[in-house]
């Protein structure tokens, strides 16, 4: 979701998701066509920490039952699946990716989320969506992809109703120096357009965003990274199979990520922010 859309679509681009999907669950005794969204929860949430940064998500961005929720860069529709379930909320994800959009539509029908959950390919950049249409705006490591911040400030101030809130937890640009690529959000620099926490603070200040709480996740991020780390060199499996979805060269852009938290190249944030 960035003014430089090409090489994001190219990062997450991977034909042949449905079949891994199906070859995964059959392998866990799970009958692809009849699952349950939690289920999905080894690979759908696809972000550092899964289901459990998901929860945290929910219970710090203060989601309560009815709202409509648009869930910013959904991938394949885990969280929104997860906001749906426990929150009760109608919700909307978007993403720029059309295979995560195919993807996202069809886990939801298997699991008979239909209902409740619709996804569309749009660009954060340019929302096809009415002035006020929600009631709260989710937003989970999907910024590093979008390069005009202030622009995604103002759209989703645009489409949240007076009082909405705009929930974001993000990586961001550390202190420690450049990134180290392949990382699982961009093969290389031309996808990646990672913020010090203070410029994302001022994006949004600058959207008529007013900023309620912001929280430093570093050292959850940083716990993770050095579990994924000894898990690898004691040989065991993954904590999650977000490959299934992101590809088998998971492993080491996690590892990557690893590496650039352990030296403050990266930090990882959470901003709350209200629509006066």
């Amino acid at each position: 979701m960035t003014n430089s859309s090409d090489p994001v679509r190219q990062r997450y681009a991977m034909s042949g998701i449905l079949e891994r999907v199906a070859a995964f669950l059959q392998e866990r005794g799970v009958d692809p066509e009849r699952p349950n969204y939690e289920d999905f929860f080894p690979f759908d949430q696809l972000h550092g920490r899964g289901i459990q940064a998901t929860r945290e998500h929910i219970e710090r961005a203060g989601i309560k039952s009815g709202m409509h929720v648009l869930d910013l860069g959904c991938g394949v529709g885990g969280s929104s699946r997860v906001i749906a379930a426990k929150c009760g909320c109608r919700v909307t994800g978007i993403d720029l990716t059309p295979q995560y959009i195919e993807v996202a539509r069809e886990l939801t029908r298997r699991c008979g989320m239909a209902d409740c959950i619709e996804f569309q390919q749009a660009n954060a950049l340019d929302l096809p969506f009415a002035n006020g249409t929600f009631d709260h705006v989710w937003c989970h490591n999907v910024t590093m992809n979008i390069e005009d911040k202030r622009t995604l400030a103002s759209e989703v101030a645009r489409v949240l109703k007076r009082g909405g809130r705009f929930s974001c937890s993000e990586l961001g640009q550390g202190p420690g120096g450049p990134l180290i690529f392949p990382l699982p959000w961009a093969t290389d620099a031309s996808a990646s357009f990672l913020v010090m926490p203070e410029t994302m603070r001022q994006a949004l200040e600058y959207g008529d965003l007013r900023i309620i709480e912001q929280i430093d996740l570093s050292e959850a991020n940083l716990a993770f990274s050095r579990e994924v780390r000894a898990r690898t060199e004691r040989g065991e499996p993954p904590l999650n199979a977000t490959y299934v979805i992101m590809g088998d060269d998971f492993g080491e852009r996690l590892m990557n990520v690893g590496r650039c938290a352990m030296e403050k190249r990266l930090v990882e944030h959470f901003m709350l922010a209200e629509k006066a």
